[in-house]
């Protein structure tokens, strides 16, 4: 079988794949490794079995790695699993020490502001300014991240 029918399998096995999967860069790397890791078997067998036709040492292969379903299963359960755990780990601790941090910033960069404009600026209006900023830029990390901020 020729070199171009094997790529055409492959192709068509990532592509089955990537159907399955989310639309994202963690797809995208998935589907590079799932792609590197079956050339890398392939021509692990190419040298145990030389005299075996290639296209049985692929099939091989993706039969060890499992059907894009099962892959995309597998995928699923790892997403959910890691999401779990990100979730409600020390997630009240993140969010009180990011509350801290921004507050702390705020109170610094307004008294520099205040000594820097020798009093043009009102040190407790830089604060509220400064500490509006951060609220608006904690909700648009959010809404970007698409996680609650509660």
């Amino acid at each position: 079988m020729s070199d171009k029918e094997i790529e055409r399998i492959i192709t068509d096995y990532i592509k089955r794949t990537a159907r399955l999967l989310p639309d994202n860069f963690e797809t995208e790397d998935l589907l590079g490794d799932l792609k590197a890791h079956i050339y890398e078997g392939l021509a692990h067998k190419q040298q145990i079995r030389p005299s075996e036709s290639s296209a049985i040492l692929v099939q091989e292969i993706l039969n060890e790695l499992g059907t894009p379903e099962e892959i995309a299963e597998e995928y699923g359960k790892e997403q959910v699993k890691s999401e779990d755990t990100e979730k409600h780990d020390d997630r009240f601790q993140y969010y009180l020490i990011r509350l801290v941090a921004a507050f702390i910033v705020a109170i610094l960069a307004a008294w520099i502001v205040s000594i820097i404009t020798e009093g043009a600026v009102d040190f407790y209006f830089a604060v509220i300014v400064l500490m509006a900023f951060a609220v608006i830029e904690w909700f648009v990390r959010a809404k970007q991240t698409g996680e609650s901020w509660l």
